[in-house]
C-alpha cells in the first residue's frame, strides 16, 4: 500500500554530498527510525546501516546521475520502506512511503502527512521551482502569479504538482486556514490564496471571473490532463475547519498516490537497472575473450536480451498494476465519515446499476428543490462527491431506440437485448424476455406485430419495470 509519494523539482545545488548528508540527518534526528551512529564521512556515495530490525541503506547510478536510499523497518503495521530518489540530472527528488502488510498486521488507517525529509528539503533551500512556482511550505499570494494562474487554469503549462486554490469568503474571510493547509501539502501541492484586500480576476473562467461565484470555494487543478479540475464548495457548511482541511487533504493525497511511478524513480526500479549496466558491461567485454568461447556469448547475449525485454514488460505491469490496486484501495480508505447509505441485499445486475439509479432519482429530484436550500445544497454535495454516469438513461436510449416500431424479433435486436442483460424464451406462442435472469422482471411480447405503436409500448412496460 501507498501511503505518500511525490515528486517535485530542486535546485541545481542539491547533489549526491548533500542528499547523503541530509538522508543521514534525517535519521539521527527520527524519533523512532534512528540507527545508532550513523555516520557518513563524505568517501563512498554505496552505503548501508542496520540495527534491530532497521536498514538504511544509499545506492547510486552515476553514470545517470541518480542517488537514491531506502529505510526498512517493521512493527505492528506490518514492512515500511521509505524511499528517496534524487535525479540530479534532471533536478528533481521522488519520495514514496510504502506499507508491506503480513501476517501480524493489525488494522491500519493511513494518515496523510508528508515525511521530516521532506521539510528538510524545502526548509534547507534545496526545493526548486514547478512551472514558475517554487516548493515551499508556505502559501502563495494569488496577486503575484495571475499569469502562472491563468495558465494553470487553462492547461496551457504544465506543473508535476497539483495546484490549489483558496477563495475568501463574501464576507473576506478565508474557508480554511492557507497556511496549515500548505504545511500539510508541502512537497505534494502548492497553495495559492486571495490577498486581503482580495483580487479581480479576468479570463479565467466564468466561475473564478466572479468574485461572488467563488466566494468561500477550493480549486484543485491537477497536472494530467485527463484528470478533470476539482470544486470543492466549503462555504455555509456546519463543518469545522480541520474537517475542511482533511477534505482538500485527502483528494490531493489520492490522487498523488494513484498516479504511475516511473521504474527509475523507484527503489526497485534503479536495483533493476544497475544489473542492466552491469550485464552491458559485461557484454561489452565479450572481445577479449577467446575466439572460441564467441559463440557462447552470442547466445548468451540473446538469452538476455529477451530476458531484459521480459523484465521490463514485467516491471511496467508491475507499475500499472500498483496505481490500479492504489486506486482500488482509496475507494474505500477515502471516506472518514460514516456512508450516508448502507447497501441492502439487492445486488447490482450490472457494474454500478444501484448507485447510478440512485444518482439518477436524486438527480431528478433536484430539480424541484428550491435553489440554495438545504435539500439543494446536500444533493449538490452528493451528484459533486459521486460520478453520474447517466448509465440507466443510456440503456433506456438504446432500448427504445432498437424497439421503435417493432415487427419481429430480428438478429440485431435479440443481440442488443442480450447485450443488455435480457435472457429470451420462445416457448409458446409469445417471447419472455427474462431482465438478467431474475424472474420478477420478465416482459411477454408477442412474436409478430403489426401494431405500429407495439414496440413503445413493449418499452414502456420495460421502463417501468426494469429500468
Amino acid at each position: 500500500m501507498i501511503t505518500y509519494t511525490t515528486k517535485f523539482p530542486v535546485s541545481e545545488n542539491f547533489l549526491q554530498e548533500e542528499f547523503i548528508a541530509t538522508v543521514v540527518k534525517w535519521n539521527q534526528g527520527s524519533r523512532y527510525d534512528r540507527i545508532e551512529n550513523v555516520h557518513w564521512d563524505g568517501g563512498e556515495h554505496e552505503c548501508r546501516w542496520e540495527q534491530d530490525g532497521i536498514s538504511l541503506e544509499i545506492q547510486e547510478i552515476a553514470s545517470q546521475k541518480i542517488i537514491a536510499s531506502r529505510l526498512k523497518k517493521e512493527d505492528a503495521h506490518g514492512v515500511w520502506m521509505t524511499d528517496f530518489v534524487l535525479n540530479y540530472k534532471e533536478r528533481y527528488i521522488a519520495v514514496s512511503v510504502t506499507l508491506e502488510t503480513t501476517e501480524f498486521t493489525t488494522d491500519f488507517y493511513p494518515t496523510y502527512y508528508p515525511p521530516f525529509f521532506v521539510k528538510m528539503v524545502i526548509y534547507g533551500g534545496y526545493a526548486g521551482e514547478d512551472g514558475g512556482l517554487p516548493v515551499q511550505q508556505t502559501p502563495h499570494l494569488l496577486d503575484g502569479y495571475m499569469d502562472f494562474f491563468r495558465k494553470i487554469a487553462h492547461k496551457e503549462i504544465k506543473t508535476r504538482l497539483p495546484v490549489v486554490f483558496v477563495a475568501r469568503t463574501s464576507d473576506g474571510q478565508d474557508p480554511v486556514e492557507p497556511g496549515k493547509l500548505a504545511f500539510r501539502l508541502q512537497g505534494v501541492a502548492h497553495v495559492l490564496c486571495e490577498p486581503a484586500h482580495g483580487v479581480e480576476l479576468q479570463g479565467v473562467s466564468d466561475i473564478l471571473d466572479n468574485r461572488e461565484a467563488r466566494a468561500g470555494k477550493v480549486f484543485i487543478f491537477y497536472p494530467s490532463s485527463n484528470k478533470r479540475g476539482r470544486i470543492l464548495n466549503l462555504s455555509g457548511t456546519a463543518q469545522n475547519p480541520d474537517s475542511l482541511e482533511d477534505r482538500i487533504v485527502n483528494d490531493v493525497y489520492n490522487y498523488m498516490n494513484q498516479r504511475m511511478r516511473q521504474s527509475i524513480d523507484t527503489w526497485e526500479g534503479i536495483e533493476t537497472e544497475k544489473v542492466h549496466i552491469l550485464n552491458r558491461r559485461l557484454l561489452s567485454d565479450q572481445t577479449a575473450v577467446e575466439e572460441e568461447n564467441r559463440s557462447l556469448y552470442e547466445i548468451f547475449g540473446e538469452q538476455l536480451e529477451k530476458m531484459e525485454e521480459s523484465n521490463n514488460k514485467l516491471s511496467k505491469e508491475i507499475q500499472r498494476l500498483t496505481a490500479e490496486l492504489q486506486g482500488m484501495r482509496m475507494k474505500y480508505l477515502d471516506r472518514e465519515q460514516t456512508p450516508a447509505l448502507y447497501m441492502g441485499d439487492e445486488r447490482d445486475l450490472y457494474e454500478g446499476e444501484i448507485k447510478e439509479i440512485i444518482l439518477e432519482i436524486i438527480y431528478e429530484y433536484q430539480k424541484n428543490c428550491k435553489d440554495n436550500s438545504r435539500r439543494d445544497h446536500i444533493i449538490s454535495d452528493l451528484l459533486e462527491s459521486n460520478e453520474y454516469r447517466q448509465l440507466p438513461e443510456q440503456r433506456r436510449e438504446r432500448l427504445k431506440t432498437a424497439l421503435k416500431g417493432y415487427r419481429t424479433l430480428n438478429g440485431s435486436l435479440k443481440a442488443l437485448l442480450e447485450s443488455m442483460g435480457f435472457e429470451i424464451s420462445d416457448d409458446g406462442k409469445h417471447y419472455k424476455w427474462t431482465y438478467f435472469g431474475d424472474h420478477r422482471y420478465v416482459a411477454t411480447v408477442a412474436k409478430t406485430s403489426s401494431d405500429g405503436r407495439a414496440g413503445l409500448n413493449i418499452y414502456s412496460t420495460i421502463e417501468k419495470l426494469m429500468l
